[in-house]
């Protein structure tokens, strides 16, 4: 099972917002689409992201385009913690608590 976290579903209407103002509601939708088929695939490969433990104990990241999927790994599912933009500036996020 896949679940969202709040920030992450924050970051992913965010992301639709954007695509949509800029391109067309066709193209954020396409977008969002291939994020969560990446996202499907942990299921099958739950360990296939590099992790980033320095940002949050258990993190681990996968891309998909300019996009990184940030997600943990429980016993019963996986919970996609954050959805950013590669060029956003993960470090700084970490010490704000941005993946807490």
């Amino acid at each position: 099972m896949i679940r969202l976290s709040d920030k992450a579903e924050a970051d992913l209407a965010e992301i639709w917002s954007y695509i949509a103002a800029e391109a067309s509601e066709e193209v954020a939708r396409r977008l969002l689409e291939k994020i969560e088929k990446a996202s499907r695939l942990l299921l099958t490969f739950p360990f296939s992201g590099t992790a980033r433990n320095q940002f949050a104990e258990g993190l681990r990241v996968i891309f998909e385009g300019n996009y990184a999927i940030y997600y943990t790994v429980s016993e019963t599912e996986i919970i996609i913690v954050r959805v950013l933009h590669s060029a956003r500036d993960a470090n700084a996020l970490a010490q704000r608590g941005g993946f807490a």
